[in-house]
């Protein structure tokens, strides 16, 4: 990885916090989590792994679950991006991440917090497929735009 990669990898590190911790409903149980539109642009270029999967663990750090949270995003990254190292569409790839998502984190909220699991599965789910669409849409349409090859 160049010097180039590195800092746009920050940068979108840096990104993913700022959206995540400013965001007053960007965890638990019900939630809209305008930074995981940034989470599909791994599906397109892989070298930007790094980047998201800092920028997850830093802002989940924030959340009220701290370092559990940090361990289940990076859990659930590091499966989605692998398993997308063998899917090649980034709609699937998209929709597998936000499954994973619902199952993993409504997983965690039910053991710590007793939070229904399957209304967890469901809220978390679906708004995470919402930004992982919009976030498909933006960088299939722009990508060559906004993030270098």
């Amino acid at each position: 990885m160049n010097v180039r990669d590195m800092a746009i990898n920050a940068v979108l590190a840096a990104i993913y916090v700022a959206l995540t911790v400013i965001n007053p409903i960007g965890t638990g149980a019900i939630q809209l989590r305008v930074s995981e539109i940034l989470c599909v642009i791994p599906f397109f270029n892989r070298k930007y792994i790094p980047g998201i999967l800092l920028g997850l663990a830093i802002a989940n750090a924030f959340s009220s679950l701290g370092l559990i949270d940090v361990a289940v995003g990076l859990v659930i990254g590091i499966i989605a991006y692998t398993i997308s190292y063998f899917v090649k569409n980034v709609w699937l790839n998209a929709v597998q991440y936000s499954i994973l998502s619902g199952l993993i984190v409504a997983l965690a909220l039910y053991l710590v917090l007793g939070i229904p699991y399957w209304f967890s599965v469901m809220t978390v789910g679906a708004s995470t497929l919402i930004m992982t669409l919009i976030g498909t849409f933006i960088f299939k349409k722009f990508g060559d735009r906004i993030l270098p090859e």
